[in-house]
């Protein structure tokens, strides 16, 4: 049985291999009912990353909040993305924009040239799918669509301070002013465009407090929700990673 160690390790170690590279496929290709995510996050909470991170993982194009803004306020870069759009899509496009406006909670902002550029950009981007978006309310203004899922990433003040107190090299007292400025902005934002409170948990998939795990921690727990099948496939992966007699693979 010695002799057959070392070819059984080898088999062992290749069939390993090909499970972590069906998972990898899988986690890029599997049938998922949603095509775009977008992720709303404090500042300090690894929000930034995980959105990286997700993007990098399907992917996907990633639009942060200055991407998001330069389409909004540049119609000539809005117009050619939606000329690349198919017709079904971009008459898909136009039926978000028109129920967006529509809504009566928009009324009051829907004559406010931003709002509406901002709608149009948010609602161009779900139509092209394949997109992780960060910031600017979109869980707000996608959030009836069936193909979207929204992330919320949230941490305690003290671990928020002590994180960017070391990015920012400054005070904790002065980061503590800075966060809680930022935080009130952002507020402010949603309740201006949207007429909604940023932590009203029932407008989100999956809310989620970094205090204690890392991006990549997040970006696969919100991967797994994506792609169920890659998810399903990693647990069998799980189970046969170790088997007794042979020693670690």
């Amino acid at each position: 049985m010695e002799h057959l160690e070392p070819y059984i390790t080898a088999r062992l170690s290749e069939n390993q291999m090909r499970l972590w590279n069906v998972l990898h496929h899988a986690e890029q290709t599997s049938a998922s009912p949603y095509r775009f995510v977008t992720i709303s996050r404090d500042e300090g909470t690894l929000g930034d990353e995980i959105a990286q991170a997700l993007a990098r993982r399907k992917g996907w194009r990633l639009y942060d909040k200055e991407i998001v803004n330069y389409i909004a306020n540049n119609n000539r870069v809005r117009e050619d993305m939606v000329r690349q759009l198919d017709e079904k899509t971009r008459g898909l496009m136009h039926n978000m924009i028109l129920r967006m406006l529509r809504r009566p909670e928009s009324s009051p902002f829907g004559r406010e040239e931003y709002h509406e550029s901002l709608m149009k950009t948010l609602a161009t981007l779900a139509a092209q799918g394949d997109a992780v978006m960060v910031g600017r309310g979109a869980n707000f203004a996608l959030r009836w669509l069936e193909h979207g899922f929204h992330v919320r990433i949230t941490g305690s003040l003290e671990m928020r301070i002590k994180r960017l107190s070391k990015v920012w090299q400054v005070s904790s007292e002065i980061t503590r002013r800075r966060l809680i400025e930022i935080d009130g902005e952002r507020r402010a934002f949603i309740r201006h465009h949207f007429k909604q409170d940023l932590n009203d948990h029932q407008y989100y998939h999956l809310v989620v407090n970094t205090d204690y795990l890392s991006a990549e921690q997040v970006a696969g727990s919100v991967l797994s929700f994506l792609n169920p099948e890659a998810s399903t496939i990693g647990s069998h992966l799980a189970e046969n990673r170790f088997v007794p007699g042979i020693g670690t693979p």
